[in-house]
């Protein structure tokens, strides 16, 4: 427990960081708009490759596939609680689309991954990247649905397949054929792969600049949405995984993912679809600080 509090502090302390450099208007949105996109396309990609490259990996193609297999249920049943939570809260109709939005897609990307590399190594990576698939694609087909067509509803393809994507697709394709990759392409990856951590949780921390922190902590409900989306979520997505899934790394894995915060794409589709950004980032802000302690308390119990 202490070793993993440690942990959670030194990401907490990284996000901290971004925060303060934000509202000390040290960097700006247009500046952490370019670093999100910088991180997600090229940082997150070459982690995701550098945990296959040359690596001795004892996952097989079944248990690839598997792991999809359950990376889909864990959506699915974080979707069912989203679609319940607005009812028992007593949102009222007219918000219940973004409420379930919010419990049901979680930040996988800029707080999962660094979790789960600082908790099970960066090996671990390729098996987390697999929840991109089922996430993207429920994302931008369930997640545009529960806030009705806006001007910019609807499927797109082009943002459901982004680079993280093609990197697993790709890991997973070095994976299976055992594709050796030369010394020159693994050194890059893995000087990327370095920065990952920190320019992740940075970029949540700038993210997170312009939120009123006073506002944020005056809203009750957007409490009890974050301890669905941190402590519900996670809970059931493990008394159900653990009737299938026999090894206790890849059980954590996934349970770490399903405790992370709101994803801040969001607010960010939520705004492409005529709804206010203010409270989804409010609760994006509250669901982020608690996961800092929720987190650690989660994986020492069920793991």
């Amino acid at each position: 427990m202490s070793g993993l509090i440690g942990k959670m502090a030194v990401l907490f302390v990284l996000l901290v960081t971004g925060y303060l450099c934000a509202r000390l208007k040290i960097v700006g949105a247009e500046f952490n708009k370019g670093l999100s996109k910088l991180v997600m396309n090229v940082f997150l990609a070459a982690t995701i490759l550098d945990s296959v490259i040359n690596k001795e990996l004892t996952l097989s193609g079944k248990e690839l596939g598997f792991g999809i297999l359950m990376m889909c249920l864990a959506m699915l049943i974080t979707l069912g609680i989203a679609y319940v939570t607005p009812t028992l809260l007593g949102i009222k109709t007219g918000d219940r689309g973004m409420y379930r939005l919010l419990v049901a897609f979680m930040n996988n990307a800029f707080v999962g991954f660094p979790v789960v590399t600082a908790l099970y190594g960066e090996e671990s990576l390729f098996f987390a990247s697999l929840l991109n698939i089922p996430f993207n694609l429920l994302l931008y087909t369930v997640g545009v649905m529960m806030l009705g067509k806006g001007e910019k509803g609807g499927f797109n393809i082009k943002k459901a397949i982004n680079a993280p994507i093609i990197a697993t697709l790709l890991a997973a394709l070095i994976f299976t054929l055992r594709i050796p990759v030369p010394t020159i392409i693994d050194d890059v990856c893995g000087t990327l792969a370095a920065a990952t951590v920190p320019l992740s949780m940075m970029c949540v921390g700038i993210s997170l600049g312009p939120v009123s922190v006073k506002d944020a902590l005056s809203h009750p409900r957007l409490y009890a949405l974050s301890l669905v989306r941190l402590i519900v979520c996670p809970l059931a997505v493990w008394f159900v995984l653990h009737f299938f899934i026999s090894d206790p790394v890849s059980l954590g894995i996934i349970v770490a993912l399903m405790a992370t915060p709101t994803a801040i794409v969001c607010t960010i589709l939520g705004l492409e679809n005529g709804r206010d950004g203010i409270e989804s980032s409010e609760e994006i802000f509250i669901s982020t600080s608690l996961s800092m302690i929720t987190i650690p308390v989660i994986m020492s119990l069920l793991t």
